[in-house]
């Protein structure tokens, strides 16, 4: 039958034959390269995935790094930032300083905090240094603690390495600082403040546009106990 086209059609038959031959075949090439393409596809959203911006944390809780305190939640009750940190105290900011010890561009504010009292942890030798990132002159943070004042702190531990591996920094990141009010903070001043003086007072969130769905005030008596 094709040896009948071919002498009807003449030289017009083999072109139009090879074309359909070229159509069944084009298939067999269209699914390797589409398979190909869709591969490059799939290493691209997985190195998209690993580059990306998203900060190291461990089980979503807050955790510290060099550069500061990284939010890897927001907090909506009293007992999930008292569950994430390992030190809750009141105390009274007696010293402050600005180092540089992480490099040579990032301030970060060392506050000498005595301990009034202990919610949960160890406070040691009753003093502790908490370190936020940033100054008041270069404040890349949120809220700064101020000397003289007293505080309800969340802290977690700083995670560094040698002298600096004692501090602390503040559970998500200012969300864990309430200030006392002004009678508390006269008391310390004048080291008469005591844990009963203190039980009763009612702290202040120092930051109330952090994102956290905390409470506007707290007393000592509403921290869970660990």
């Amino acid at each position: 039958m094709h040896t009948e086209f071919a002498e009807y059609y003449g030289s017009e038959y083999q072109p139009n034959y090879g074309k359909r031959a070229e159509m069944k075949k084009q298939p067999r090439l269209v699914k390797p390269i589409l398979a190909m393409m869709a591969a490059f596809s799939l290493a691209l959203g997985v190195g998209a995935c690993g580059s990306g911006s998203t900060p190291t944390q461990t089980g979503g809780s807050t955790t510290a790094s060099e550069n500061g305190t990284s939010r890897a939640k927001m907090y909506d009750s009293v007992k999930a930032i008292t569950d994430d940190s390992d030190l809750v105290v009141v105390g009274t900011v007696a010293d402050q300083k600005v180092v540089q010890d992480i490099d040579d561009e990032t301030d970060f504010t060392l506050s000498t905090v005595k301990v009034i009292t202990t919610k949960k942890g160890d406070a040691g030798d009753e003093t502790v240094v908490v370190r936020q990132t940033g100054s008041t002159k270069n404040q890349t943070a949120g809220a700064m603690m101020e000397t003289g004042s007293t505080y309800l702190l969340f802290l977690v531990h700083s995670g560094l390495s040698g002298d600096l591996a004692s501090q602390y920094y503040v559970t998500g990141a200012d969300a864990g600082i309430y200030l006392a009010p002004d009678t508390a903070k006269a008391k310390a001043q004048t080291g008469t403040a005591t844990e009963q003086d203190i039980s009763g007072e009612t702290f202040n969130r120092v930051n109330s546009d952090s994102g956290d769905n905390l409470p506007a005030t707290l007393t000592v008596n509403e921290v869970p106990a660990s």
